[in-house]
């Protein structure tokens, strides 16, 4: 098994490969990949991700790259409507899952108006790389499978890589190794373990 910090270094030969940006050998599937690791590597491939976009520009120019933190997003979402305080109020008052289950259809999660798909398509640079983070960090009001499938329709000709504390394998996701999400037939594991 190879340890995060090769795979990551594995992560950034792919990307710099012309291959993988033209999309090139996926058989006319959407260019969706997922970088599964374990989630107690977290804090490293956090902070490897800026190095990783950073080196690879370096080494070509024409790259470019934009991440969504998917738990930044949210909070400024909440910010935004002045929800924070809210939130934590009724967290006091009621149980998680009654707070998680507000915060979803607040997010409109799953619907023609999903706060984050929305997001996404109004921001989206069109050639730039994309790099999904924090799907981990808002567990459980989001979940990888529901955001993939929505996105389909808006990240159609450039990569996306899904950045998954958790395993991926035979199609199947498990967040941080113990959470079973629905099944994704669509992604592809970008670096082997």
């Amino acid at each position: 098994m190879k340890q995060i910090i090769e795979r990551l270094n594995d992560l950034q030969g792919i990307i710099l490969e012309p291959d993988f940006t033209n999309k090139k050998g996926l058989g006319g599937e959407i260019g969706f990949y997922i970088f599964d690791y374990d989630a107690v590597d977290e804090l490293i491939v956090r902070q490897t991700i800026p190095d990783l976009i950073q080196y690879s520009k370096k080494r070509n120019e024409a790259l470019r790259f934009q991440v969504f933190d998917l738990y930044d997003m949210m909070i400024r979402f909440f910010e935004k409507r002045g929800y924070i305080e809210k939130n934590i109020k009724m967290e006091q008052q009621k149980t998680s899952e009654e707070l998680f289950s507000v915060m979803r259809k607040a997010l409109k999660i799953a619907t023609n108006r999903d706060v984050f798909v929305q997001t996404i398509r109004e921001e989206l640079e069109p050639g730039a790389i994309v790099f999904i983070t924090g799907i981990g960090k808002i567990y459980p009001i989001l979940r990888s499978h529901i955001l993939l499938n929505n996105l389909q329709i808006v990240v159609e000709d450039q990569p996306l890589i899904l950045f998954f504390p958790g395993t991926y394998a035979d199609n199947k996701m498990q967040l941080f190794g113990e959470f079973k999400d629905d099944h994704y037939y669509r992604a592809f594991q970008l670096v082997g373990r």
